[in-house]
């Protein structure tokens, strides 16, 4: 008798799993596609194109790899590479954001030295 619901209860296991996996299989990934192609647009405006080439192609190739994927009706694929895609399209951002902000600083701080020189210069003028 144990035997027998030990064997209905893996059934019943296997095909949720299976069911499970079918069903993943029919939804395409229209969502994180969206998702990371919006970030790629984000990138190029915050200038990765420059600041973060590498990254940002690594996005629009698997943002490619995913449309062709959902061509195929291989969705599964396709939400996998859409997903890097973005998490590549983020980095590109992050990093071309970062290298603005140093451009940013530096300039700051030459603007800041300058100020200085002309302090001093004023000051030892009025001594």
């Amino acid at each position: 008798m144990k035997g027998i619901c030990r064997v209905l209860s893996i059934a019943v296991i296997m095909t949720a799993v299976g069911t499970t996996g079918c069903a993943t299989k029919a939804v395409s990934p229209f969502e994180s596609m969206t998702s990371a192609d919006l970030v790629i647009k984000e990138a190029k405006d915050n200038n990765a194109t420059v600041n973060a080439p590498l990254e940002l192609r690594f996005a629009e190739d698997k943002l490619t790899a995913a449309r062709a994927a959902v061509s195929k009706e291989e969705f599964m694929k396709a939400k996998r590479f859409a997903d890097e895609a973005l998490i590549d399209a983020k980095l590109a951002e992050a990093k071309s954001l970062s290298v603005k902000a140093k451009k940013q600083a530096l300039e700051m701080r030459d603007t800041i030295e300058t100020l200085r020189r002309e302090i001093d210069r004023i000051q030892s003028q009025n001594q």
